[in-house]
């Protein structure tokens, strides 16, 4: 589809609040069209009052008729009135939606309460050219037999539609409940996005958007102080871990929140570790300084950063050369990391206990020689991967960032629907 097209999403909407579950879809879908280049219109009730809250740079049409909604799940007659509010709502859509390519609509057919508005887009799509996607959020049951209209047309695909399901499994159940053949529905799943869901600072959220952070297997968040980051922080261990992560099918980005980064000398210690990392094979997607972000951030980034690296994170690999009681180290105990710890820094097990992995990187109570240190850091790679892999939490969090981003939805499920064919 062409992104200058124009998509709508219809709602019913006369709020924007996180407190129903369905704004957060729809907020998500309105995110992910904007950001892939599409314009965007957002229908809501006439009295809708909150448009800050909308996303950026989307439109608003106040347009949807209030009425006083009755629920007609239970298919009885009409009320007074009905036809009016029909009438009222076609001519509505039909003069505010002739600009409109493809129209997303969110249980406007299914629930009872809105046999108006389903009865008005049985009628508009007959008329207009639109391309209409029925997203069904319950589990449709078959329609009753011998069910008339207007009834029945919550049972039946408006002309140029196709139903959206969020599952796979129910997939052959909602066809048989529209009398159209498994090809009419598609499947979306429902978005659980860090950046929205987390409300992330602006600068985590253009991190995640620069280097692709939500599909890493591996992310590790690591405040530091530029002038101790190598010698004292033992970053090149974390540099030579990413480099047998690699080796072994892992991707493993580290996001190192460094601070006092704004002398010439600190500025050409980060360069020359860029470099041994493009040694290692390391780019840099996957070893990223918050310094070289912007000049703002030389001198360190705001706590709420840290923290909301943080919850995105999965993993914390400490090889510090020494440690009292470390602030970071707690912090990421916090975020629910997983934990490995430098057995060479013997204090680290003070806070760590039973809860980490520890393997000795050389530290202040103990110098270690290595006979093969590759050898050596690619073990340690591997029981990393291996405790991850029995890790019933941490593999859930990851799937959901990695799957249910609004990025890979709207990619793979959203944007394939808007090139189909009707």
């Amino acid at each position: 589809m062409e992104k200058n097209k124009k998509v709508g999403i219809l709602t019913s909407f006369s709020e924007f609040v996180n407190s129903y579950s369905l704004c957060s879809v729809v907020e998500s879908q309105l995110v992910a069209l904007k950001k892939y280049g599409y314009d965007v219109v957002l229908f809501v009730l006439d009295n809708f009052k909150d448009d800050d809250k909308v996303p950026e740079g989307i439109e608003v049409r106040k347009i949807v008729p209030r009425f006083t909604l009755v629920d007609y799940a239970d298919n009885h007659p009409t009320e007074k009135g009905f036809e009016e509010q029909v009438d009222t709502a076609v001519k509505t859509f039909t003069a505010n939606f002739r600009d409109i390519d493809v129209m997303f609509t969110h249980d406007m057919l299914l629930q009872g309460w809105f046999l108006p508005y389903c009865v008005a887009v049985h009628k508009v799509a007959e008329v207009l050219d639109t391309k209409w996607f029925h997203w069904i959020h319950s589990v449709p049951n078959p329609m009753p037999q011998g069910l008339q209209e207007p009834h029945s047309l919550r049972y039946r695909l408006p002309k140029n539609s196709k139903l959206v399901y969020l599952n796979n499994y129910h997939l052959i159940r909602t066809a048989e409940a529209y009398g159209v053949f498994p090809k009419d529905v598609k499947v979306v799943y429902n978005p659980v996005d860090p950046r929205l869901f987390f409300d992330l600072d602006p600068l985590v959220s253009s991190l995640i958007d620069k280097y692709g952070l939500l599909d890493s297997d591996f992310l590790q968040v690591y405040p530091v102080s530029t002038p101790r980051m190598v010698e004292g922080k033992g970053l090149y261990k974390l540099i030579d871990l990413q480099a047998e992560m690699k080796k072994l099918g892992k991707r493993f980005s580290v996001v190192v929140c460094n601070a006092h980064a704004n002398a010439d000398k600190e500025k050409e210690t980060i360069r020359q570790t860029k470099e041994y990392a493009s040694q290692r094979g390391i780019n840099t997607n996957d070893l990223i300084f918050t310094s070289l972000e912007g000049e703002q951030y030389e001198l360190g980034v705001d706590r709420k950063v840290i923290s909301d690296l943080l919850r995105i994170s999965n993993l914390f690999v400490f090889p510090s050369r020494s440690e009292n009681c470390s602030l970071i180290l707690l912090e990421a105990m916090l975020s629910k990391n997983l934990l490995v710890l430098n057995d060479s820094v013997r204090c680290m097990r003070e806070f760590g206990a039973e809860d980490a992995l520890y393997f000795k990187f050389s530290g202040i109570d103990e110098d270690i020689t290595y006979d093969n240190y590759e050898r050596w850091m690619n073990d340690v790679a591997k029981i990393i991967i291996s405790e991850f892999s029995t890790n019933k939490g941490l593999k859930s969090a990851n799937n959901a960032k990695k799957r249910f981003n609004y990025d890979r939805i709207f990619k793979e499920q959203i944007e394939t629907i808007l090139n189909e064919q009707i």
